[in-house]
């Protein structure tokens, strides 16, 4: 089974459109969710990284979670998927 994945990003971030850009260009599934425009997947980052800064992407496998930040990791995490 595949890892579930989501984005947390803001609409004001450039580094956020960078990874949705190459998720569109990949044509991979990933659910983005806005953390300003919903409090609760702003907790939930909060609580994992006591932080908000985006973009981040969790990986839920097996049902853990990993939260990965910093947009050229995340691109080349994505891109390594469709290799």
């Amino acid at each position: 089974m595949q890892a579930k994945l989501a984005l947390y990003v803001t609409p004001l971030c450039g580094y956020c459109h960078y990874v949705i850009g190459t998720i569109k260009e990949l044509g991979l599934e990933v659910e983005i969710r806005d953390v300003m425009a919903d409090q609760k997947d702003l907790e939930d980052l909060y609580k994992a990284r006591n932080r908000t800064t985006v973009p981040v992407l969790r990986i839920t496998d097996n049902g853990e979670d990993q939260w990965m930040p910093e947009s050229r990791d995340i691109v080349e995490y994505l891109q390594g998927l469709k290799n």
